[in-house]
């Protein structure tokens, strides 16, 4: 949705005697993306409200919200099915980008190709937005049904903490409603529909939370030998391996230009195609030059006003023109080509290609976190405000290693530390563990340390790490190396097939019958 036609649905709402529910929403959601939860076959869903599923609740009206599908013997309403149904309705006209215009009925709209890719939707017909969520909706409902069912059985059902985790989730919901003006009874209404009670959303919600749990429990149960990572290796070769290779980028398109009343003008076919010729001589003299002996490096310098040169050290196969050349297995070192992909040519330069062999590391921490939500950017002593929080966190963070080597001194301790002091959710009740980790996956200060080559295991150092979800100071403590990142890959690539495989088999023994109250659903 553009931000001109949000900006008046909240000005519709707004003549309606509704306050702007924008902070609603902004809370909401962060408070649901809390946990990554894993939905199957689309995207997650976040709940927002947008003017055009406002319902009007009629005053004097008894509700009876009916059933809408049955899976495996158990009813369930319109209310339940909505609130995957809108949900995802909402995610994805929030995206802007699948075509979806919420402010218009669901029933007439179809989907587009771009949208069917990014869905998975194979059906070459017509498929309307109202087609798809339902169906989305129900396989939903079916597949949390399922898992819900088997985690009970095996004893992994709504326990304490997932009370206490869904708990923490509706008083935040509540307290963002308060300065709207909203109660939860009322939001509830207006975001899922009539049928949407505290109590039913409490329900989803917990069994969302175990579903959510279960899954990631059947994930990481399941473990391979290293010859069954090999021999997945050995036969998707492709999907692990990376390349070392160097390019000149030349640009094959023509500029647009401004005419005298600041319209921009096109270029015309003829500066397209001059502009085109231009960057594909450029490449074959470039290459010439590199098998004269020259270095791509000292060769770009000739071309910036058309190229740009780039060197990848671990570069996967992303598709392009470009990387189809390097990744044939019939490339050789030192080999160089001129790649053309329309309009624009490259010089590339093969130099080898393989498996990342360097070992993932395991690590605990105990993080500081730096909360500047109560700071003023626009205050003039908001640098200066901000320096003495970062100063506090790391106070901390110092005080903490130093109490850690004036005791013990030892993993266990640092581990008891991490789950005292750390506010990192994540890792704060197991001792601040993360295994398997790999270059990159942490902020670049983490990393670096991590990753330094005189890292040792027993080390222990203070990284400042910032991204945007936080700011704050890492007490780190170096468990040591663990197996080769291509494990990891091959390892993470056999748990999504064997995991989809398993939540496959689990819909296909659903029985699902689609009850009359579907035709309310939407």
């Amino acid at each position: 949705m553009s931000a001109s036609r949000e900006k008046k649905n909240r000005q519709d709402l707004a003549s309606q005697g509704i306050k702007d529910p924008k902070a609603i929403r902004e809370a909401e959601e962060k408070a649901k993306l809390r946990k990554a939860n894993r939905l199957y076959g689309t995207i997650a869903v976040v709940f927002v409200v947008v003017a055009a599923l406002l319902l009007v609740v009629k005053s004097g009206v008894l509700y009876r919200d009916p059933d809408a599908v049955t899976i495996d013997g158990q009813n369930y309403t319109v209310a339940q099915v909505n609130y995957y149904y809108r949900g995802l309705a909402n995610n994805i006209a929030k995206a802007g980008y699948y075509g979806l215009d919420n402010s218009k009925p669901l029933t007439d709209q179809v989907m587009n190709d771009t949208a069917k890719m990014l869905l998975q939707v194979t059906d070459e017909g017509e498929v309307t937005w109202d087609q798809f969520l339902k169906e989305y909706a129900v396989k939903q409902l079916s597949l949390r049904a399922m898992v819900v069912k088997e985690a009970e059985a095996n004893g992994m059902g709504a326990d304490d903490a997932i009370k206490a985790e869904v708990q923490e989730t509706i008083s935040g919901l509540k307290e963002s409603l308060k300065p709207e003006g909203y109660s939860l009874k009322s939001y509830l209404k207006l975001a899922y529909g009539q049928g949407m009670t505290p109590s039913l959303f409490e329900e989803m919600l917990t069994a969302d939370e175990v579903t959510s749990h279960y899954m990631q429990h059947y994930e990481e149960s399941l473990t391979y030998t290293v010859d069954e990572l090999e021999a997945d290796y050995q036969e998707h070769p492709a999907t692990f391996d990376v390349a070392s290779y160097e390019y000149i980028y030349f640009k094959g398109s023509a500029p647009s230009t401004t005419d005298a009343d600041g319209n921009t003008v096109q270029p015309t076919e003829e500066e397209s195609a001059a502009a085109k010729n231009a960057a594909a001589a450029a490449a074959k003299a470039a290459l010439e030059r590199y098998q004269n002996g020259e270095s791509l490096a000292e060769i770009s310098e000739d071309f910036k006003d058309l190229g740009s040169y780039s060197s990848v050290d671990a570069g996967s196969n992303n598709g392009s023109a470009m990387s189809a050349w390097v990744f044939d297995s019939a490339r050789t070192a030192g080999e160089g080509a001129v790649v053309e992909d329309d309009p624009n040519s490259y010089l590339v330069v093969f130099h080898s290609i393989g498996r990342e062999e360097y070992n993932s590391v395991d690590v605990r921490h105990i993080l500081f976190l730096v909360d500047s939500s109560s700071l003023d950017k626009d205050s003039e002593t908001y640098d200066a405000d901000l320096q003495a929080l970062k100063d506090g966190a790391k106070a901390k963070a110092e005080d903490a290693l130093a109490q850690w080597k004036a005791g013990d001194a030892t993993e266990d301790s640092f581990a008891a530390l991490a789950n005292e002091l750390s506010a990192d959710d994540g890792s704060n009740t197991n001792g601040g563990l993360y295994t398997k980790v790999l270059k990159g996956q942490m902020v670049t200060e983490f990393n670096d340390w991590l990753f330094d080559e005189s890292r040792q295991p027993g080390d222990t150092g203070i990284a400042y790490g910032e991204s945007s979800n936080y700011k704050g100071y890492h007490v780190i403590y170096f468990v040591g190396d663990d197996v080769p990142y291509w494990q990891v890959q091959a390892e993470n690539a056999l748990r999504n097939t064997d995991t989809e495989a398993w939540l496959d088999g689990l819909l296909d023994s659903a029985e699902v019958v689609q009850e009359n109250g579907m035709k309310h659903v939407g």
